[in-house]
């Protein structure tokens, strides 16, 4: 069995006054999806997702998969 982890910072960009107008969604599902048309052959056993930070700091989400 092999993994494969995807990581992504989730900063959102800032407006003039400093107020969050959105994060760009859908990088990490594009790296994921591409890496998944490389490696046709394989056999997907589970997937993990994880975030971490918030508060103070920028949130991080971790895509975790184990395949065959």
């Amino acid at each position: 069995m092999e993994v494969k982890l995807f990581t992504k910072s989730l900063k959102p960009k800032l407006n003039f006054w400093m107020q969050p107008i959105g994060v760009p969604h859908g990088v990490l599902e594009a790296e994921i999806n591409l890496w998944l048309a490389s490696k046709p052959d394989i056999e997907i056993k589970k997937i993990t997702q994880t975030q971490s930070g918030g508060s103070w700091m920028p949130a991080t989400v971790v895509v975790t998969v184990w395949y065959q």
